[in-house]
């Protein structure tokens, strides 16, 4: 039977003290030599300091497959934190109760830095001391305004418009056109590092604190990655490196896992490694399809996971690299008492599965789109707390956290540190020059979209997302988040957002017994057949028909889509009834249709499997034509 870690730093704390007794007895000796004294006295205080740490731990639930190192690393950063959390509290209420002082802070720490920058020259940026400056004198910009700037940084140009060398470059995921190539700076990653330690401190005040050494699971699929002409790394905004000892040291995969590049063995490693730990204190990804997956992969493959589990060897059949393959099995134990536990709680079936296989398991986080966060609860959850973490982006890191963990409306409190933030009323966003409004200015109930000046050195940026104020933290605005103003359907003049569109295709699918929706799409007739002059919208819809045929669904209950999308938008309403718009078409895709498409675009573009969101929109004929040959015919 293995030792347990809680009896192994017993063991060190009582052997410890022992020594720390007899070094002080040499201390305070007369006839010891002075400089022994010292020597004896300091090594007897580090020993002891040892020994009330070991014993501590010795006391905590802990994740078994911890190596020392790991173990005394995870403790120190946690414990640290958890020291440190009476000073952030401090700090974030401090700025959520003057979020208009924090933002004037941050702007003219951003206009210091960046003032004798050739952008910075160019722009003035050495005038503008004030928010209000900034809005008077600095022109609103979308992405190409910056475009030559940064490709003469990735190239290793200095005081292009960044008063430091970026640590790496960001891309983004491209859901609305091409990637775009963002510097990352260490000031930005001061930030975030505030923010992620406001998420874990939200995390906590709705779930209970874990031991600073139980064991995460991050399910990371490693990006695939360039480089810039001076090496700089070019990848998605979250990427781990194996040179990131800190943020492994807490994680239950071992290092060699966050190589994978394969999604399915990526999730099947990380799940493993997992199940393993009887006191996993977290499941974490980034968006819930991807944690859906995993879970739908422990659902299929629980068997053969014992059986490695049980033998210490990686199943032959899961694809990997041989190198990998043998470094991930020196750290995989054979564990035939946790096989016996997992196999009778797999054998009572998948409802509620996570508590009964991992009970001290706090919570799940992951971002929730299309709905994923409603199928995870329904079967696998029962009572464990969902974490609907942050609101970001890869232009400014984390903007915003969800401070309210069991509420049903999900809503992120601003941090007016990361990134000052100007708001676009939505009526007014396609104007040629729109009126902008401070972060103390804007209203409970308006739609806006957002402007930003970031720590990447990006200034008025306008990013595309269109959020609701739904209420206040302190005195700072907490939002929502509605839709991306480049996934606007818009044949006229009469731009239909994702949200309405979301909830026609749900209002619609509601009417369809026993059917379930996977995910959908749409698009513009134009792109499909540019030759006609009939305009009118496509939806792509994957759904789950249980027991049902999708012939069942009539030709009248898909028109409904197209109703309520009247009954939603005026201006469409009013297109359809003069029919300068043509009823919108519902396709359903074969099974599986979805998950081909995020690997068709992963393949195509800068987005990654961890980043990805799927498009609402399709944007080229290429994307139509692909989608429309998995159409399944129906009567």
């Amino acid at each position: 039977m293995a030792v347990k870690w809680n009896f192994r730093c017993a063991c060190w704390g009582f052997i410890s003290s022992l020594l720390a007794s007899v070094l002080l007895t040499y201390c305070f000796s007369p006839q010891s030599h002075l400089a022994f004294r010292v020597i004896a006295g300091a090594a007897a205080v580090l020993i002891g300091i040892s020994s009330l740490i070991a014993f501590h731990i010795s006391t905590l639930r802990c994740s078994e497959s911890h190596t020392l190192i790991t173990l005394l690393m995870s403790y120190k950063w946690h414990q640290g934190e958890r020291l440190a959390t009476p000073s952030t509290l401090a700090r974030a209420t401090y700025m959520w109760k003057r979020p208009r002082e924090a933002q004037e802070d941050l702007i003219r720490e951003l206009t210091r830095r960046h003032a004798k920058t050739e952008y910075g020259r160019k722009n003035r940026l050495g005038e503008i001391r004030s928010v209000e400056d900034l809005r008077k004198k600095h022109p609103l910009t979308t992405y190409d305004h910056y475009s030559d700037y940064i490709q003469r940084l990735a190239d290793g140009e200095e005081g292009v418009f960044l008063d430091e060398e970026p640590m790496r470059f960001g891309v983004t995921s491209g859901t609305t056109g091409a990637g775009k190539k963002i510097p990352l700076v260490s000031f930005g990653v001061e930030g975030d590092a505030l923010c992620s330690q406001i998420k874990r401190l939200a995390l906590y005040q709705g779930a209970q604190r874990p031991s600073p050494v139980q064991k995460r699971c991050f399910f990371y699929i490693h990006p695939k990655i360039s480089l810039t002409k001076t090496g700089r790394v070019i990848s998605p905004y979250t990427f781990i490196k194996q040179e990131d000892t800190k943020r492994l040291s807490e994680l239950s995969s071992p290092p060699p896992a966050f190589t994978i590049t394969n999604e399915p063995s990526a999730v099947y490693i990380h799940m493993l490694f997992a199940i393993a730990d009887t006191n996993l204190a977290l499941l974490s990804t980034m968006f819930t399809p991807q944690m859906y997956r995993a879970l739908k992969c422990l659902e299929a493959k629980w068997q053969v996971m014992l059986e490695d589990l049980s033998t210490g060897q990686i199943n032959a059949k899961i694809p990997l690299d041989p190198d990998t393959r043998r470094s991930l099995q020196g750290y995989l134990r054979p564990d035939k008492a946790r096989v016996s536990q997992l196999r009778s709680e797999f054998e009572k079936g998948f409802h509620g599965i996570l508590k009964r296989i991992w009970p001290h398991l706090i919570a799940i986080e992951a971002i929730d789109i299309a709905g994923f966060k409603k199928k995870i609860e329904e079967t696998y959850t029962d009572g464990v707390p969902y974490f609907n973490w942050a609101y970001g982006s890869t232009e400014v890191g984390q903007l915003a956290i969800n401070m309210w963990l069991h509420d049903k409306e999900v809503r992120y409190a601003l941090c007016p540190h990361m990134a000052v933030v100007e708001f676009i009323p939505e009526q007014n966003s396609s104007d040629e020059d729109p009126k902008t409004l401070l972060i103390d200015e804007v209203e409970v109930g308006g739609r806006y979209e957002l402007v930003l000046t970031t720590r990447s050195g990006l200034y008025r940026y306008r990013n595309g997302d269109v959020i609701q104020i739904v209420g206040f933290h302190e005195n700072c605005p907490a939002m929502r988040m509605l839709y991306r103003s480049g996934e606007y359907l818009n044949l006229v003049y009469e731009k239909v957002n994702t949200q309405v569109v979301d909830a026609a295709i749900k209002n619609t699918i509601q009417g369809w017994p026993g059917i379930q929706l996977v995910d959908w799409t749409c698009a513009e007739s134009p792109v499909y057949d540019p030759e006609s002059s009939e305009l009118y919208y496509i939806a792509f819809l994957e759904v789950d028909p249980g027991k049902r045929e999708l012939n069942d669904v009539t030709a009248e209950q898909r028109s409904k889509f197209d109703e309520h999308l009247q009954q939603d938008h005026v201006y469409y309403s009013g297109l359809r009834e003069s029919n300068t718009i043509s009823p919108s078409r519902v396709k359903f895709v074969r099974p599986g249709t979805f998950l081909e498409l995020r690997d068709f675009r992963v393949n195509k573009t800068t987005a990654s499997v961890m980043m990805y969101k799927t498009p609402r929109k399709l944007r080229t004929r290429e994307h139509v034509i692909w989608m429309m040959e998995r159409v399944i015919e129906t009567k």
